[in-house]
């Protein structure tokens, strides 16, 4: 709503890693994790993650434990675990965060990975979006009920107005389950209080719903996909709730919505769990072969040795010269062969 734009440097992200590095090591007495999971956004360019990663190694993890994930990737691996899902079913991502929209199409591989075909993303479309368009809503029933207040609230000091903008979160928050919603503004003392329902929230908040339905649509069809080939649309984010938001976006397919608002956080750990599995069963894959193969070197070595000691002591494999004996060397051409 207000300040400035900035591009992402290392030294924005390595204060809140270390920051969580830090929690880990103390809740877990000072051991250090094998593998770090650094979630991304998809529509990210390579430079940007490698600044993530970068920023991690600063923050003092280790670099070869540093692996980073998309967050569409992540969260559909939650929300397909335990499922089967055949080659080219298509998913879709749908991510309302706090400050940003981020929408992907994914498509299950041959191999049973998912491959992320689409992306797209709005940094100016978010759950604190949402929350301005409560608090103007708000304002507007303040002027028009008690203008000399709504005069008097644009000259608050900054604390007043922060507790407005949480007041309108909370409203908002409240609206997911509850049909109606107080928001309380106290000024020199005194409460002004407005009521907010669940009809008003909703058209409050519809433009912004619309371009959610929109960048989750245009992502779609510039995948390549229409709505009759979408399997499941997973959705997340702290506005991924709201019921005009899941009615519309149901609309475009089956919705998963888990209740869960560390989705991507735990499809990454598998994501990184899969990985491990899938190098150790490569690994085993590599060995069995090599080890038949020793296994067969060492039965042919057994064998030959078995046929030399099986030789007369004065035959050929002793260096004598002597012709063997009829019977064994016989016996020992026709094993050879």
């Amino acid at each position: 709503m207000r300040g400035t734009v900035e591009s992402l440097v290392v030294d924005d992200a390595v204060r809140p890693l270390e920051v969580v590095y830090e929690r880990t090591l103390t809740a877990h007495h000072g051991q250090r994790p094998k593998v770090v999971v650094l979630t991304h956004p998809d529509s990210w360019s390579e430079q940007q993650v490698r600044t993530l990663a970068d920023a991690a190694a600063r923050a003092g993890i280790d670099a070869r434990t540093i692996m980073t994930v998309s967050e569409a990737r992540a969260t559909v691996e939650y929300c397909t675990q335990g499922r089967t899902l055949r080659r080219g079913t298509v998913l879709a991502v749908c991510d309302v965060g706090g400050t940003s929209l981020d929408t992907a199409v994914v498509v299950v591989t041959d191999t049973g990975g998912f491959d992320v075909v689409e992306a797209r993303g709005d940094g100016t479309l978010g759950g604190r979006t949402l929350d301005a368009a409560v608090r103007r809503w708000a304002e507007e029933v303040f002027t028009t009920r008690d203008p000399g207040f709504a005069t008097q609230l644009k000259q608050a000091p900054l604390g007043v107005h922060r507790e407005f903008d949480e007041q309108a979160r909370r409203a908002k928050e409240s609206l997911t389950d509850e049909h109606t919603a107080t928001i309380v503004v106290t000024l020199d003392g005194c409460d002004h209080t407005v009521t907010l329902t669940r009809e008003d929230f909703d058209a409050a908040i519809t433009p912004h719903i619309d371009r959610v339905v929109e960048t989750m649509w245009g992502t779609l069809t510039d995948a390549g996909f229409g709505v009759e080939e979408l399997g499941v649309l997973c959705t997340t984010g702290g506005s991924a709730r709201i019921p005009l938001l899941t009615r519309r976006l149901a609309h475009l397919g089956s919705l998963a919505t888990p209740n869960n608002p560390a989705v991507v956080a735990e499809g990454a750990l598998i994501v990184a769990e899969n990985s491990r599995r899938s190098l150790r069963v490569r690994a085993i894959g590599w060995i069995r072969p090599v080890g038949i193969a020793v296994a067969g070197a060492l039965v042919v070595a057994g064998v030959a040795l078995a046929a030399v000691r099986g030789l007369p002591e004065n035959s050929a494999a002793h260096g004598t010269g002597t012709t063997p004996s009829t019977a064994q060397p016989t016996v020992v051409a026709e094993h050879w062969s």
